[in-house]
């Protein structure tokens, strides 16, 4: 067996998995395979390269033909641009984080929103202790609290100034989202925010459920007018079939445009593993200043901090 076979063969499984990753609409687990695009160009671009620099040059070309395929669905995050900032347009820093569920770095989280000073801070999988550290700690924030008294996780919002909520639940089967009327400070307008945490999608019940919960933050996306956003740890990469349809019925555009990959998922392992599954979707009145990832702070995600200005009509 002539060793060049050696890289024609995973060659041909990745460009084969990539392309069926496409059919993750119908197949629940093809759409988890969707999440690692970026990963299949960067593989898939080395070794059709090697291949075709071999007397196997047709086959590397076709390998190099399924890497560009990939490489159009993730060009947009680098080449896209997020617009000009709109001089003396009022601006929100907006800080999105799953905390997970067995974190106890409360010291940490805390110093570190002091440092940021975001003006809206969304922390998902937040319990009872994470409750008490955020209300003992003495930042300046209004604390709202998204789970009911039967759960033992929700979202844990903390806003600067005056907040309007409606939780939609934290159960499996509810929606996994919390809406808020928040106005910040020199805004003429009030932003509309749903705080959305769905499912992981594990299963095919639980790819199910998240694919619901998604439709049901399109849904309220497609119901809203001039400033609006939905963010948080959305278990879906832009590949994902369900996420692009959030976008799309929701009218909305991914903050992530002009930034790159940012991966914030799993912090526990190495870059080149990692998947952009934490996310602020915005509405065109709405425009993103930066978006950066903040340090891990005991969580196996690293926490989204996005600041968006209001800069209707252009």
């Amino acid at each position: 067996m002539p060793p060049v076979i050696l890289l024609v063969i995973p060659a041909v499984v990745v460009a084969v998995i990539s392309l069926a990753s496409f059919a993750g609409a119908w197949v629940w687990w093809l759409d988890v395979l969707a999440n690692f695009r970026a990963q299949y160009v960067v593989i898939l671009a080395i070794l059709g390269l090697l291949v075709a620099a071999s007397r196997w040059r047709r086959t590397g070309l076709a390998i190099l033909g399924v890497a560009l395929v990939n490489l159009l669905f993730v060009a947009p995050l680098f080449v896209g641009s997020p617009g000009e900032p709109v001089a003396g347009a009022p601006g929100m820093r907006v800080m999105s984080f799953n905390l997970l569920s067995t974190n106890e770095s409360y010291s940490e989280v805390i110093e570190y929103i002091e440092a940021t000073e975001p003006d809206l801070v969304l922390l998902h999988e937040s319990s009872r202790p994470w409750e008490v550290a955020m209300a003992s700690s003495g930042l300046d924030y209004e604390i709202i609290r998204g789970r009911s008294e039967n759960l033992i996780f929700g979202t844990l919002v903390l806003a600067r100034d005056e907040v309007e909520a409606v939780s939609y639940g934290f159960a499996e089967g509810d929606g996994r989202a919390i809406s808020l009327v928040y106005q910040p400070e020199n805004w003429s307008v009030p932003v509309q925010i749903l705080s959305s945490h769905p499912l992981a999608p594990t299963s095919g019940e639980r790819a199910a459920l998240r694919d619901a919960q998604l439709s049901f933050a399109a849904g309220w996306a497609a119901g809203q007018e001039g400033a609006y956003a939905v963010v948080g740890d959305l278990n879906a990469s832009p590949w994902s079939s369900p996420f692009r349809g959030l976008v799309s019925k929701g009218g909305l555009r991914n903050s992530q445009i002009g930034f790159g990959l940012q991966p914030s998922f799993s912090a526990n392992t190495i870059f080149p593993l990692r998947v952009p599954i934490d996310h602020l979707l915005h509405s065109d009145d709405l425009r993103v200043r930066d978006r950066r990832l903040g340090p891990a702070l005991g969580s196996d995600h690293f926490p989204l901090v996005v600041d968006l200005e209001y800069a209707p009509g252009t």
